[in-house]
């Protein structure tokens, strides 16, 4: 099955961490070591949540706190929960292995913001509205639309997320509906655009996801907007 490449980004550094871990490495790899191997030294303050990470062992490392991947030996690393965490560390090995070392972490306070982070599901520039001039997600038979297709998996992950949904600008006036193949199906009620640039959120249901699977997912409305990004905040 075809699946949506969810790219997460980190909000201030609009940093993409790949699926596949080794893209994310250069040539300069470590010696051949196992990851029990890895040197690395870990400062935290206190119990506070910022963690200073630095690895000494050579080549270029991947820094995780599980949610966001920074690539570098040396990091300040936020973690996102209260009480037990893990730094993960990997390496990639000459001979193109991945190695990691897991180190626990107890936070006590959270003293620093978390960054927003963000999964991805479509960005660009694409204008609609004006009911006959939707936005829609592909259908997998047809490929109608003007946004990628989304898989049944995607539907299923979005099930109790709250989307959100950029607009850069809209008609005075303009109301966004978000809805399926039916349009007379609504997830939530007719959105209002009272100003743009701004911001729409909402959560998807399990029965509107069916309802996607089974057709696709448009925005459509009363009056012209242009969208940028729809996507998931963390």
């Amino acid at each position: 099955m075809k699946k949506i490449l969810l790219s997460l980004a980190v909000v201030c550094s609009f940093a993409l961490v790949a699926c596949n871990p080794v893209e994310e490495f250069t040539e300069n790899t470590a010696s051949n070591i196992a990851g029990d191997q890895i040197d690395a030294t870990l400062v935290q303050e206190d119990g506070d949540n910022l963690v200073k990470v630095t690895v000494h062992s050579s080549g270029t490392a991947q820094i995780s706190n599980g949610k966001q991947t920074i690539k570098a030996n040396y990091a300040d690393l936020i973690m996102r929960e209260m009480g037990a965490n893990t730094v993960y560390i990997k390496l990639m090995t000459a001979d193109g292995n991945i190695v990691e070392k897991q180190y626990p972490v107890t936070v006590t306070k959270m003293t620093h913001p978390l960054p927003v982070l963000e999964t991805i599901i479509w960005s660009g520039e694409a204008t609609g509205g004006s009911w006959s001039g939707t936005l829609r997600f592909c259908q997998p038979k047809t490929n109608e639309g003007v946004l990628p297709w989304l898989d049944d998996d995607t539907y299923d992950w979005m099930v109790g997320k709250k989307m959100s949904l950029d607009i850069k600008e809209a008609d005075p006036g303009a109301t966004l509906r978000i809805t399926t193949g039916w349009w007379s199906m609504q997830l939530v009620d007719d959105i209002p655009i009272t100003e743009a640039p701004c911001k729409i959120q909402f959560t998807v249901t399990q029965e509107f996801a069916d309802k996607c699977k089974e057709q696709h997912l448009l925005f459509t409305g009363n009056g012209n907007y242009t969208i940028t990004k729809f996507y998931y905040e963390l």
